[in-house]
């Protein structure tokens, strides 16, 4: 079965409309361009969400307002969200029901002290077959975070016996989405994270089907910046979406609608959606 699942930080900024943070100069922008600023830029991208194919499966990142409700109006199949909190910080996981069934466990984790970085783990249920999906938001720069957040995921699975228990299970289906913070494409196809089991040793590596080389090339990502800005625009990669050896990963893009020649004709979120086509 085919099914189709985004991963978009939406900018949490252009949610209120405040021009602030590192989304400071994106907001600026919709308020130079739309009366109604960052709300605007919003509704746009929630707009071109309704416009993708049909998803099965979204994971959000810093969410600040109801807008798991406005994307599931605009995809129907999506009828169950749960949220993750973290001091400041909300992530949300939406999904369709008729796929992967009901919630039998969540854990919500800290990915760094001293940060609010949300890790939303959900284990899912459908029949026989279960699910297991992480929506996170990593501290950057990832490439020297990684082995942390390896770290705080194993020790967290570890502590609980449920998504210990179905994580580990040989049969299930895990899909990790989220901003990774990758700047340096730390994580590839041939560089996957990796999820450990102390007790029998067993290791699970989660990837997606591009190299390093072809990631930089199109999974660009991050993020909108106006001219002459210190951190460049839309040069780094770092929204993933990650799969374990018992899915298929036919495809990983940024969605064509959203990549709108001209920075003014870019204004959704100051990252770019991921879009993804699995075989579950």
């Amino acid at each position: 079965m085919l099914i189709n699942v985004l991963s978009y930080n939406v900018s949490w900024a252009t949610q209120v409309n405040k021009v602030l943070g590192t989304e400071a100069d994106f907001v600026d922008a919709c308020q130079h361009k739309y009366k109604e600023g960052g709300f605007t830029c919003n509704e746009k991208a929630i707009k071109n969400i309704g416009k993708l194919d049909s998803l099965d499966l979204v994971g959000l990142q810093e969410v600040n307002s109801h807008i798991e409700e406005k994307i599931m109006k605009v995809q129907p199949k999506l009828t169950k969200f749960k949220r993750s909190k973290v001091e400041r910080e909300l992530s949300s996981i939406l999904w369709n029901p008729l796929i992967f069934g009901k919630l039998i466990a969540d854990e919500t984790i800290n990915l760094i002290d001293g940060d609010d970085r949300p890790c939303l783990i959900l284990v899912l249920q459908k029949e026989e077959q279960i699910f297991v999906i992480i929506n996170l938001h990593a501290p950057g720069p990832f490439d020297e975070k990684k082995s942390i957040v390896q770290n705080i995921l194993n020790k967290h699975i570890t502590k609980n016996s449920v998504i210990r228990e179905n994580i580990f299970n040989k049969d299930a289906k895990i899909i990790i989405l989220g901003d990774f913070n990758d700047n340096k494409t730390s994580v590839n196809a041939n560089s996957p994270l990796l999820i450990n089991n102390t007790k029998t040793k067993k290791q699970i590596k989660l990837r997606y089907n591009k190299s390093k080389k072809q990631s930089k090339k199109t999974l660009k990502s991050c993020c909108w910046h106006k001219p002459g800005h210190k951190y460049g625009y839309l040069k780094d990669t770092g929204d993933y979406i990650l799969v374990n050896e018992n899915i298929k990963q036919h495809s990983i893009m940024i969605p064509s609608i959203f990549k709108k020649t001209g920075r003014s004709n870019r204004l959704f979120s100051d990252h770019m959606p991921v879009f993804s086509v699995l075989e579950i």
